[in-house]
């Protein structure tokens, strides 16, 4: 339990273990069925399809995202890159694997921040789906109160048109994405993963997991 947590859910799951007197685990980082998904999913992509592209309404998730990512394909592109020299030069213009906050002073000087309003997000998803280097687009659903009303409907919206927009070049991109909330909250968590499932997203118990199979998946 006292050893140190290497993504938010193990912290998580550490902090509820030492409330109940007792070691908590959730589900692993890698499960099998992640592995199966994942294998499935790469037959879809072309040779040219290699990149991931995270569009992040905040930073907590994109920094833990990096984290993750760096161990396996070092230093990932960002306009809160962890290493200097992987700093965007265009934020709005990805390199590689790219991971984007899209909550950043940059973009929220004067406008709603994403997680209230997605339109921006929105349109790099389009944009990324545009390209035919995308393999996979890594969102971030979160919840609450003082967030959108309906965050995974909106994400929807550009979601679906992307996946036309790469469906007139004969691509497939993979969407992927965690839901953070409760039911308890205004959006209710499990109604909001059904809508994104109903429409071909892979939805993840957590970011860490979905970042994993991303891992797996672009390995």
């Amino acid at each position: 339990i006292y050893e140190k947590a290497n993504t938010l859910k193990e912290a998580a799951e550490k902090a509820v273990s030492l409330l109940r007197h007792r070691q908590v685990k959730g589900t692993t980082d890698v499960r099998a069925e992640f592995i199966e998904i994942a294998r499935s999913a790469k037959k879809k992509l072309n040779r040219e399809q290699k990149y991931l592209r995270g569009l992040f309404s905040g930073g907590t998730l994109a920094y833990e995202s990096m984290v993750i990512l760096g161990r396996s394909f070092g230093d990932i592109y960002s306009n809160i890159a962890l290493n200097p020299d992987y700093l965007l030069r265009d934020s709005h213009q990805s390199e590689k694997h790219t991971i984007i906050d899209l909550g950043e002073d940059e973009f929220t000087q004067g406008k709603p921040h994403p997680m209230i309003d997605p339109s921006l997000r929105n349109q790099f998803i389009i944009k990324e789906s545009r390209d035919p280097e995308t393999a996979v687009i890594l969102l971030d659903i979160v919840l609450g109160y003082g967030a959108n009303p309906d965050p995974a409907g909106r994400a929807l919206e550009a979601i679906l048109e992307g996946k036309k927009e790469a469906a007139k070049e004969e691509r497939h991109i993979i969407f992927v994405a965690s839901v953070c909330g409760t039911d308890a909250d205004i959006q209710n968590r499990e109604e909001q993963v059904k809508k994104l499932e109903d429409e071909g997203v892979l939805v993840f118990p957590s970011n860490a997991d979905a970042v994993m199979f991303v891992k797996e998946l672009l390995s």
